[in-house]
């Protein structure tokens, strides 16, 4: 059925938040507003074999989503992207619904470059794609008129969120709803660790059962869980949430896996200064570099392969970023052993 003829819903906003990941902004005009069965289209005309997507089901998606009546007709605009090689990766559009307008922030893609950004969430109180979602929030509130509605997958949650907290008091007023896909929270030294309560009345956060990056540093203790058909880590993948009829499938608990990477993970955190954090990252991302890695997509396993010349990049660094990658991971294994301590029946394998 068509959204004027039922209303916006939660698994809605969850479908359009990963139709993001469908690299149709190069085919459509940052000034076009086209529907959404002419965007998909153009990008199927010119990239229409699923390896050359994200991932196989992102093709599924866009094959489905263009003849669906519910969405196809929906038009959007506004298509905004910026990579910078090493910076920064954003890519947002809107969604013009019968009465608001619902901003789409993309997640983190495959490339080495968007998972950087997510790492350095770690320590920078702003990372360039949080600068962006903002300005982003700006345009489209003075453009339009009307409700706004904001939502992204992973990092497009995490964009989301941003954003809505530290608009102005104006546009914030005509925020009805945050949406925020399994996306992972801020470091203490985020103003959005202190904006937050602005908005947290009007946000949704979803959760797979396993979630883990949705557990990454500080974040909201409300939160809906999803059940997810993959185990682990893997449950990130909106893919894999579980649908019962046309309604998402809820759960009453996390796992006890992702109970304790959250435990361990917070705890690390909070042991490794801002100055450690930074330099286990960079360090860390500059061996992938080194070896010439550019995306995660296809064969990731081939930096497992490579494992050797990582290693040689490695010895190659300078001594004191050697000694801070090793203090760091040091107090990665024993954040982990202090809360497998404390709760010695969580196990570490399986959902």
């Amino acid at each position: 059925m068509e959204l004027s003829i039922l209303p916006f819903t939660l698994e809605d906003q969850l479908i359009l938040a990963t139709l993001s990941y469908a690299n149709f902004g190069p085919y459509v005009k940052s000034d076009e507003k086209i529907t959404i069965k002419e965007a998909t289209e153009r990008l199927l005309k010119i990239n229409y074999k699923p390896e050359n997507f994200r991932v196989k089901n992102d093709y599924k998606l866009v094959e489905a989503i263009m003849n669906a009546p519910r969405f196809s007709s929906l038009y959007i605009s506004d298509i905004e992207e910026h990579f910078d090689k090493g910076l920064k990766q954003f890519f947002a559009f809107t969604v013009h619904l019968k009465r608001s307008k619902l901003i789409v922030y993309r997640g983190t893609d495959n490339t080495v470059t968007g998972w950087k950004e997510d790492f350095d969430m770690a320590y920078e109180p702003e990372v360039p794609s949080q600068a962006e979602a903002l300005k982003y929030l700006n345009k489209i509130a003075r453009r339009y008129s009307g409700s706004l509605l904001l939502t992204g997958h992973s990092k497009g949650g995490n964009l989301s969120i941003y954003a809505a907290a530290n608009v102005s008091e104006s546009i914030r007023k005509r925020i009805i709803a945050v949406f925020n896909n399994d996306g992972p929270g801020f470091n203490e030294e985020n103003r959005t660790h202190e904006t937050f309560h602005l908005i947290a009345d009007r946000t949704v956060t979803l959760v797979p059962r396993a979630s883990i990056i949705g557990m990454i540093m500080e974040h909201s203790d409300d939160y809906h869980i999803v059940e997810s058909t993959a185990r682990l880590i893997f449950q990130h993948d909106p893919y894999t949430w579980v649908f019962d009829g046309p309604n998402l499938k809820f759960v009453e608990e996390r796992t006890p896996n992702s109970i304790l990477f959250e435990r361990v993970i917070s705890t690390w955190l909070k042991s490794a200064t801002r100055e450690e954090r930074a330099g286990f990252v960079d360090a860390s991302f500059k061996c992938l570099s080194g070896i010439g890695v550019e995306n995660f997509s296809g064969s990731s396993f081939e930096i497992i392969f490579r494992t050797p010349e990582v290693i040689k990049i490695y010895r190659s660094l300078d001594p004191k970023e050697k000694a801070v990658m090793k203090k760091v991971v040091v107090k990665l294994i024993q954040a982990t052993k202090e809360q497998v301590a404390k709760k010695d029946d969580v196990k570490l394998i399986g959902n």
